[in-house]
């Protein structure tokens, strides 16, 4: 499942908002309350639909209060989020004002999500009941706490058994951390070990745990054997010889090593008979994609995640302008694409097409296209900002310069 366009209707800020969505790449960019998080969440609210349809799994939903748009103390009759998929599916969530007649009126019919449903009961809950193949939708959400990793202390609680759906528990509350993947990856760990000891041999392995250690090494090319040490209970790395526990890390490594290690244990989970499940398709969304990350890091960032997880649909909101220019890179390599580049650096380039890409900035005038489609190009509107600081700068410097002068 991927996701083509998102519309909101008197959600939060929002009165009416429609965008579309790249199949790889979504960049949402603006000032701190513009609605890039409003967009996230909306994105949530609709897929929580499809979480809430299945069994023993909870989907989130339009909060109590708030999330209707309100101008001059009006609140409006009801909000909705819309989604569609790349295949034509189209469902809605709706909240009302209240339940009265009146209110009823005024909302203009929606689509309603019995078709999502039927098609949730096709491929996924009557092959699920009949014991028959089936490929699990994958999604969820990081918002800006993913760094306050959530690592228990003791094994008190820790489940023995896990079923697919639990790839989905959780997944779309924007403060998850990180605990889940810890006991999933614990157990099967101890699942790893009394095979090896049963086939007496180190060299066994399983798939599921190779595929968080592939997307580690993808991402962390400086880390390696990733894996749970006991008394005390830690999640430990080796990063150039000298053993970590991930909570010694710097902010930068827990914050994108906790979201790695989260989404690729899911789409392990989700889809274990997959030759590699991290190559299923998958939606994510990332509040704050460079949340902080080093300058040099907010320029891999993108390429990495998208290079570890090659068919997941990643929509991210950004402050950075390293993002920014780090994608025109990949958007250019894939320009080049056909030529011979003896340059090693741009040769390791991800080449990313525009046509997998949207990007929006977000501002009074509500979202307006980054891209050029002309050119395959973002137009970064926060250099606007860093120019006007040079700008003051050089001014500065003109007066320190004169006064030297006279």
């Amino acid at each position: 499942m991927k996701l083509k366009r998102l519309t909101l209707e008197n959600f939060r800020g929002q009165k009416n908002l429609g965008i579309d969505l790249g199949a790889r790449l979504t960049l949402l960019m603006g000032a701190n309350g513009s609605g890039k998080t409003t967009i996230l969440d909306g994105i949530a609210i609709g897929l929580g639909e499809v979480a809430s349809h299945l069994p023993q799994v909870a989907g989130v939903s339009f909060k109590k209060t708030g999330e209707i748009y309100q101008k001059r103390n009006k609140t409006e009759p009801y909000a909705r989020v819309t989604l569609q998929t790349t295949q034509g599916l189209t469902w809605d969530r709706l909240t009302r004002r209240d339940q009265s007649s009146n209110t009823l009126r005024q909302i203009p019919q929606g689509h309603g999500a019995r078709a999502l449903k039927k098609l949730l009961d096709e491929t996924v809950i009557d092959p699920l009941n009949a014991g028959a193949r089936f490929e699990l939708p994958v999604f969820a959400y990081y918002g800006v706490s993913r760094a306050l990793l959530d690592v228990p202390l003791t094994r008190k609680g820790f489940t023995k058994q896990h079923v697919r759906l639990e790839a989905l528990t959780n997944a779309l509350n924007a403060d998850s951390r990180f605990k889940s993947a810890f006991v999933w990856f614990y157990n099967k760990e101890n699942e790893e070990h009394r095979l090896q000891k049963a086939r007496k041999s180190f060299d066994v392995t399983l798939r599921e745990l190779d595929c968080v250690r592939q997307a580690i090494q993808r991402v962390f090319p400086d880390l390696s054997e990733p894996h749970i040490e006991l008394n005390p209970l830690r999640f430990v790395v080796n990063q150039q010889g000298e053993w970590f526990n991930i909570t010694q890390l710097s902010d930068g490594y827990k914050t994108l090593l906790g979201l790695v290690i989260d989404l690729s244990a899911r789409m392990a989970m989700a889809n274990p008979h997959l030759e590699d499940p991290l190559a299923a398709e998958a939606i994510v969304m990332i509040d704050e994609l460079d949340l902080h990350l080093h300058p040099q890091w907010q320029q891999r960032i993108a390429g990495d995640l998208l290079r570890a997880f090659p068919d997941t649909q990643f929509i991210v909101s950004t402050h950075s302008p390293y993002v920014v220019e780090a994608i025109n890179n990949h958007l250019k390599r894939n320009a080049i694409d056909h030529l011979q580049i003896e340059d090693d650096a741009i040769r390791q380039l991800l080449p990313l097409s525009a046509a997998d890409i949207e990007a929006y900035f977000l501002g009074v005038e509500g979202e307006q296209p980054l891209l050029d489609r002309e050119l395959g190009l973002l137009d970064d509107r926060l250099l606007e900002n860093f120019n006007a600081i040079n700008v003051l700068y050089e001014r500065m410097r003109d007066i320190e310069w004169l006064n030297k002068s006279e």
